[in-house]
Parts: structure tokens; sequence; C-alpha cells
């Protein structure tokens, strides 16, 4: 089946004869990337592997890390003088108690960095925040993020790097956890500190909340230091066609209104020069996957694998006609099999030189592709 036929059960977009022009200029920023959610096909790609500083997307791994073990949000915590490193922060004295919950939102509706180097703090208190660290760049290393390096846990920090790419991977991922996706919805947030009592609202850094109302914005990050410029993420769809949900990236713009500019014109430029057209092959891959993770389209990869030449076992659980529907070590070992004699469409585009068995927007593209 040749690359860009359509998949069962997903709807993807194919850009129309007449769309020729391109949707932003691209010497005010240094990178940005376009993807279509559901089909993992990348519509618009400018640089999407250059390495650049996270800055407060760094924030992302942070809140995904820190939200991959059960936490009782409505536990309470405090922010304390250890916590604070400069630039913007949520406006309290050094020890305020506060829920777990108003410290994640903190970090990701208002960046606040306090927040967000409390929540490296309070993930593990006696392994430090180094083992925190530590986590965040495995973490990567799972996802296949090839550029990202983390030194911090709220952005200051200028080493931190990412990728166009990296960063539209890694907010499906945050957005994952319920309450990063929904922090990451709100124009604004209301809660009380509790010690000492005093009521806060935090406003979103991410404007298009505020002005777009025509879209659903369903997660979004700001970030700024001197070294990164402006950078920005968003993900969002038209309201009533979730089916067209884009992430949309832009790394490096000299002003923070280019950064936020430019997400929204890749978008609509988008959803006016492409046509989501109904699906027609075998494989439903929805959403990233990576190890753990269970579902029928997890089942419908374990089946496209074994179909496909990448045995997942010869007999036995995960055999064919015995997947399994859990993504377990030996679907990841067939998956990194499929990546790498895929290459030069999964792995270069983001320079990779090895899989990473973790089921990225390029290894569904190439499935729904039929390769």
């Amino acid at each position: 089946m040749p690359l860009g036929t359509q998949a069962a059960g997903i709807a993807i977009p194919f850009e129309r004869e007449e769309r020729v022009a391109e949707p932003i200029v691209t010497t005010d920023i240094a990178s940005a990337i376009l993807v279509d959610t559901a089909s993992g096909k990348i519509l618009y790609a400018h640089e999407p592997a250059k390495t650049w500083t996270a800055a407060s997307l760094t924030k992302l791994m942070t809140s995904h890390v820190f939200t991959t073990t059960p936490t009782k949000w409505e536990g309470n915590a405090a922010i304390l003088k250890a916590d604070e490193v400069g630039g913007g922060r949520l406006q309290v004295s050094s020890g305020s108690v506060m829920t777990f919950r108003d410290i994640l939102y903190s970090a990701l509706i208002g960046s606040a960095n306090n927040a967000a180097e409390a929540l490296g703090r309070l993930f593990a208190p006696k392994a430090g925040k180094s083992a925190f660290i530590a986590l965040m760049n495995q973490e990567a290393a799972n996802l296949g993020l090839v550029q990202s390096s983390y030194h911090d846990a709220s952005g200051m920090n200028e080493k931190n790097t990412l990728s166009a790419y990296d960063t539209a991977v890694l907010i499906a991922e945050t957005a994952e956890d319920p309450e990063a996706a929904k922090a990451m919805s709100l124009a604004t947030y209301t809660f009380a500190i509790k010690k000492p009592v005093v009521k806060k609202t935090i406003k979103s850094t991410n404007d298009l909340l505020f002005s777009q109302k025509d879209l659903v914005i369903t997660a979004g990050k700001t970030g700024f230091i001197n070294e990164a410029k402006y950078n920005f993420v968003v993900r969002a769809y038209p309201k009533g066609e979730p089916e067209k949900e884009l992430v949309a990236v832009v790394l490096g713009a000299d002003v923070r209104k280019t950064s936020i500019d430019d997400s929204l014109m890749l978008m609509r430029w988008a959803w006016s020069g492409f046509d989501w057209k109904a699906s027609t092959s075998t494989v439903s891959l929805p959403k990233n996957r990576s190890l753990g993770d269970k579902g029928e389209d997890v089942k419908d990869l374990q089946k496209y694998l074994n179909t496909h030449g990448f045995l997942i076992a010869a007999s036995g659980p995960g055999s064919p006609g015995k997947e399994t529907a859990l993504f377990g070590a030996l679907t990841k070992a067939a998956l990194i099999r499929y990546q790498e004699a895929h290459a030069d469409a999964i792995l270069t585009p983001h320079k990779a030189v090895k899989g990473s068995g973790y089921l990225d927007y390029y290894t569904r593209f190439a499935m729904h592709s039929g390769m």
C-alpha cells in the first residue's frame, strides 16, 4: 500500500492541490512542526530535529514524570525557599501550604518556576532532585526524544534542550494524565492557600485560551529564557471536529507574539487547506503508545507487526492469533526491528540512529500508510 493511503478508523489529512503557499515566515524562528494527532502525519516541518533550548517547555517533562505515579491530589505540600530559582514564580512566601493539584496547576498554567521545582523535590524527597532529573532524562530516552536533555525541573537552566518534534511528542504524553490535561486547558485557575490562608488566581500564559473561542484547546505551554527566545506548543481542534486535532510547535521566535501567532497560523492553514478523508486500511493507531500500555489499538499494533514480518513471538502469547493487547517487552523489541527496517521514514527525520520501541508519530503514520 503506498505511503499516504488511509487507515482503518483514522481520518488522514490530504492537502488540496491548490494549496501551495507557505503558511509562515521562517526567518525569525528556529524551528516548527505541525502534526495531525490521530494519524501521526507531519503536515509541516521547518528544522523539526534542531536542538534548541527548552526553557519552560521543560515543565512538560517535569509534569509528565511527576504524574507517572499515583498522587493524592488533595494532599497538602509546601513550596520552600529551596524551590526558588528566579524568573516567573507563584507569588507566595516560603512554607506556603497548598494541595499537590495547586502546585501542578501553578507549574503548567502560570509556568511558575518555584512550583515546578517543588514537583521535582516532592516526587521522591529522600532521593533528591538529582534523582528526579535522572528520571526526566530516562523518560526522554524511553520516548525516543533524541534532542532532549534535562538539568533542572523548571527550565531556568539553559542546558535543557529539545526539538520541535520532541515537543510535539512530549505534550501528547503529558496530556495523557487527566490532571495535567485539565490544567493545560484552563485559562485561569483559582485556589486557596491553606497556610497562610489566602486566595490565589493564576492566569494561563497560553494566550489562545482567551482569544480563540472557536477552538477547543486541549493542551499548550509557553517557554522563555534569553537563550531560547520564545517557545510555544499548542494542541487544538475546531469545535465539533475532534478528528482534526493538531499539535503545532514553534521554537525560538524573536518575540512572544510570533511564537503564538505562527502556531495558530499553522493550524488554520491546515484546517483550511487539507481534507480529512475516511480511512480504508486495516490498522487503527490513534495515539502514541509505549511499554506497559494496554488497549485494542495495542492489539492492532501487535497484529500489524505479526503480519508484516516482525513477529512478536513465534508461539504463545503475542504470536499471530494470540495478540495480548498489552505493550510488553516482546512488542517493544518487534517495534524496534520495524523502526530500524524503515529508518528513512521513521528515524532519519528526527535524527535518530536506532529504534526506540516507542510508537511515535512517524511510526504510526508509516503503519497507517501500509509500510
